[in-house]
């Protein structure tokens, strides 16, 4: 697994997968349904499938953006996870469509490092 930092981003490469993580900007919407229709504006069109879900465990509610098939890439999946008044971009990709679960179980495996506020982390499900 190779890791890059750039500009905020940062980036793991596997072999037919990648992790891209990017810290939103905070909200600059009233409400949830805002918030929602701002990043899904911000996204490409005609997803595959939109998934939303409650928050738990110290994290507000997730929201995600499926595409599937575009040139190499089997699928890509955009997840935000929504804590206090910001949220977290992780963008999942993957070559074989057989990944998909290893990428939603990613996406909500990202917590918050408490002690340090604004530290969001994607613990240890990155690419393998």
């Amino acid at each position: 697994m190779r890791e890059r930092a750039k500009d905020g981003v940062t980036t793991w490469r596997a072999p037919g997968r990648s992790l891209r993580v990017v810290s939103g900007s905070p909200w600059r919407c009233a409400d949830g349904a805002d918030i929602i229709a701002s990043l899904d504006a911000d996204l490409p069109p005609n997803p595959t499938a939109k998934v939303g879900e409650s928050g738990r465990d110290g994290i507000g509610h997730r929201a995600a953006w499926l595409y599937r098939q575009d040139g190499d890439v089997q699928f890509s999946l955009y997840g935000y996870t929504f804590v206090d008044a910001t949220y977290l971009e992780t963008v999942f990709t993957g070559a074989d469509t057989a990944d998909l679960g290893w990428a939603f179980d990613a996406w909500r495996s990202v917590t918050i490092l408490r002690e340090r506020s604004a530290e969001v982390s994607a613990e240890s499900r990155g690419p393998r």
